[in-house]
């Protein structure tokens, strides 16, 4: 029996084949289809061939990693593949607990049991931060500090099974999604009368797992949820009928609860000590204090989405497990820390001077500005049982660099039916979707003014042209030291413009300097006929404008500058030139981001200036919330002094006026 062919997954298509299949029937000569009750049966069997198709070809994606679009379609590929996505995970902090009176309770030992021991209050809920495993501490005197303790968002949670072998399809799982799954304890004892148990090692492959070897697995299944999977007595210890087993885990509001600062947090904890009579009790909560160790509550990261899975899964596959080309490099930390965002990993062979035999890895976490130095040595631990050879992991910290742009346009009103702040919102949209495109949003990015430009003019017929004004940021880390001065080197990665109609061809955010009252930064002031001309230097100058003398050099034509200073403050600050290209291609350390400082849209008609001219001024910041330096002028000769050529001799921006014509500088 002849068939007609399918070839289409369109209602009208598919209709109109069966209709032509009836037509070659001599049973249906010259028949009305349109007019007759067997066009409803058509329709029936066209809508039944389409859900049917529709049904297969959906089916046949989800048997793909690339195609499928159920997460736990996805989950199950990227295990076949030996990836195990990232759960959340907890933000934490290290923290100082000093215990004191002690004396006054002949205490021979303290004790910090686990659970919550500190608290915070974000956006009207309460979260806590717990220790995983209780401390205890021999006692000498009246003062007992726990040091370095790693305290972890959450709340922790258990749950317990027994063991029925004579069920085949007993599974362990977790009841919640919001697991950290690297919190995840596993304990088993023989029975309900045990008062022992064993407690169990997380294993992430079966790389040297003997068959008596007590360890679990933890793997994604359905809902987002997480199954506990233990040995069969091959790979590891199989479970006896009736053990009890004990899971233990920490349910985590993930990046969430990142930047907690230690002004913001509580002790709720409790330590017990044991006195000379072997009696306990527990110290009052006025005998505890604690410090943390770091600036804020870090390293916190969010489920791992969809995209993601379907991204780093076949490169974690390709990696094998060791660590020898770049990409291998690049997947294994994607795994080993889930709040990385990008990782750029590049030989020491390849850097000038090389450094041989070491990789240096620069990551932008997903949450938060740097990795913590924790996070660091942990992510070094752990890469150490990938790598292959004598290979040395050196992680640095990403650049940040901010291009901060105005677009402007002019256009003609009576061209469209499209207001003023329409226009601007289809300008912003442009700007943030070319922020998100893969040539720019990554380590090396690369932006192209003329791109944004070209896109700009190409969203209405009413526009006559376009441009777009460039300045370009980087930020660099100061560093606390108030006697010896630090030395700072940077880019713009593109030559910078020197002839300005502004006072400063450079110029830096305020910041706090030792022997300084108030705030200074640094810049370049033009000099000379007509206040066109620098000299290559970068000054240090106070808030009144006075130079206080050269702290180092900029070059104008490769935009690399260097500088030397002292500071007693570690906040962050930019230093901002104008480009004289603003095509910009980065280095593989440096990650950008774009700030739309505004959007300026031009109507001739109404009276509006149609030129569209580059930027041309480099404003000076303003010192916002920067302080100076408390200690200035007290006499008490514990700061060093303002850096100048000639203390009687300074040279005020009095002196620097900008350039009233504009076409004196070009």
């Amino acid at each position: 029996m002849e068939l007609p062919t399918v070839a289409a997954l369109e209602f009208e298509q598919l209709r109109a084949s069966i209709k032509n299949y009836i037509k070659t029937k001599s049973t249906f000569t010259d028949y009305d289809f349109e007019g007759s009750n067997l066009s409803m049966l058509v329709d029936i069997l066209a809508y039944n061939t389409l859900y049917t198709t529709y049904n297969l070809n959906m089916a046949s994606n989800e048997l793909n990693l690339d195609t499928a679009v159920l997460r736990d379609n996805i989950v199950s590929h990227a295990k076949r593949l030996g990836y195990n996505p990232n759960s959340y995970t907890s933000s934490k902090v290290q923290t100082d607990i000093t215990v004191s009176g002690l004396l006054a309770l002949q205490v021979n030992r303290i004790g910090l049991k686990s659970g919550p021991i500190l608290s915070t209050t974000f956006q009207g809920k309460n979260y806590t931060f717990v220790a995983r495993d209780p401390l205890n501490l021999t006692v000498s005197g009246d003062t007992a500090v726990f040091r370095d303790v790693e305290l972890y968002e959450g709340t922790t949670f258990s749950i317990r099974y027994t063991v029925d072998t004579s069920n085949e399809n007993q599974r362990f799982i977790i009841p919640n999604t919001y697991i950290d799954s690297d919190s995840v304890k596993v304990s088993v004892k023989a029975d309900s009368t045990s008062t022992t148990s064993t407690n169990y090692t997380r294993k992430n492959t079966i790389v040297g797992v003997s068959p008596s070897d007590t360890v679990f697995f933890v793997e994604e299944i359905q809902d987002q949820q997480y199954e506990i999977v233990f040995g069969d007595d091959v790979i590891g210890r199989k479970l006896q009928n009736g053990e009890i087993v004990t899971i233990q885990y920490i349910i985590t509001a993930g990046g969430e609860l990142n930047n907690v600062k230690e002004g913001s947090l509580k002790f709720v904890g409790t330590v017990e000590y044991v006195d000379s009579n072997n009696v306990t009790g527990k110290v009052a909560l006025s005998n505890i204090n604690f410090s943390l160790n770091t600036e804020s509550s870090f390293g916190g990261s969010n489920f791992e989405d969809i995209a993601s899975i379907k991204f780093r899964a076949p490169r974690y596959f390709a990696a094998q497990e060791r660590a020898v080309t770049i990409s291998d490099y690049e997947s294994l930390i994607m795994q080993i820390y889930g709040n990385a965002d990008l990782v750029k990993v590049v030989g020491g062979e390849l850097l000038n001077p090389p450094e041989y035999g070491k990789v240096f890895i620069t990551i932008k976490p997903k949450v938060g500005s740097v990795v913590s130095d924790t996070e660091k040595d942990r992510i070094v631990r752990d890469l150490r049982s990938f790598i292959v050879g004598s290979v040395t992991p050196v992680i640095r910290d990403p650049k940040k660099y901010t291009i901060r742009v105005i677009p402007q346009l002019t256009y003609n009103k009576n061209k469209t039916r499209k207001s003023q702040a329409t226009l601007k919102k289809l300008v912003r949209d442009i700007v943030v979707k070319y922020e998100t495109t893969d040539l720019f949003k990554n380590f090396g990015g690369k932006f192209s003014n003329s791109s944004i430009v070209a896109d700009i003019q190409n969203i209405d017929n009413s526009i006559i042209s376009s441009n777009v004004k460039v300045r370009a940021c980087v930020e660099v880390d100061l560093e606390i030291n108030n006697r010896i001065e630090t030395k700072y080197d940077g880019s713009f990665f593109t030559s910078i413009r020197s002839k300005l109609e502004s006072k400063y061809a450079v110029v830096s955010d305020f910041f706090c300097y030792p022997g300084q009252k108030d705030p200074v930064f640094i810049g370049t002031p033009s000099f000379g006929e007509n206040n066109c001309q620098v000299d290559g230097n970068l000054y240090l100058i106070d808030i009144n404008g006075n130079l206080l003398g050269v702290v180092g050099t900029i070059d104008y034509e490769t935009g690399e500058f260097s500088f030397s200073v002292a500071s007693c403050s570690d906040e962050p600050i930019n230093i901002c030139a104008i480009p004289d290209d603003p095509n910009i291609d980065l280095d593989d350390q440096t990650y950008p981001t774009i700030e739309i400082n505004d959007v300026i849209v031009i109507d001739p008609d109404d009276g509006g200036d149609p030129d569209l001219s580059p930027e041309d001024e480099l404003p000076v910041p303003t010192p916002g919330d920067t302080a100076g330096d408390p200690d200035a002028g007290d006499g008490d000769g514990d700061t060093t002094d303002p850096v100048t050529d000639d203390p009687n001799n300074i040279i005020t921006i009095n002196d620097f006026t900008p350039e009233s014509d504009p076409n004196k500088c070009s």
